[in-house]
């Protein structure tokens, strides 16, 4: 649950309180929340780790009134040419550096009205602690 926490602290710094923003269990499936908008970051698997760094796959869901998915891209949030998330996303993570891609096409969402619609992105996070 390491990498999840943290590119929910990032996604936090990013949005800041217009949108509910947590982790949460890798098992089970993710509920809509009560408040919208959120975002649930969770683990695709295990993380792995080699050379001080911790890599892993990741599945952000994300929830919205209507119709219409909310749409996040890492790309936003990272550097285009080094993929090191910006320090302005970074605050409250000493010591921290992460990089952040797309891994999958994006799947979900729904039609239903009395349900929000989602989002599902698959993304890769490599976190690197000092």
């Amino acid at each position: 649950m390491v990498l999840p926490t943290l590119v929910s602290q990032v996604l936090t710094n990013a949005c800041g309180d217009l949108v509910d923003v947590q982790s949460s269990a890798t098992r089970g499936r993710t509920l809509a929340p009560d408040k919208l908008p959120a975002i649930r970051i969770r683990p695709r698997g295990s993380a792995w780790s080699a050379d001080g760094r911790m890599t892993g796959r990741l599945v952000v869901i994300t929830f919205i009134e209507g119709r219409s998915p909310m749409i996040i891209n890492p790309l936003y949030l990272v550097d285009r040419i080094t993929g090191d998330v910006l320090p302005e996303h970074m605050a409250g993570l000493p010591g921290v550096s992460m990089k952040l891609r797309t891994v999958a096409k994006r799947r979900g969402n729904n039609w239903r009205d009395d349900l929000p619609s989602y989002a599902a992105h698959y993304w890769s996070a490599v976190a690197t602690l000092a």
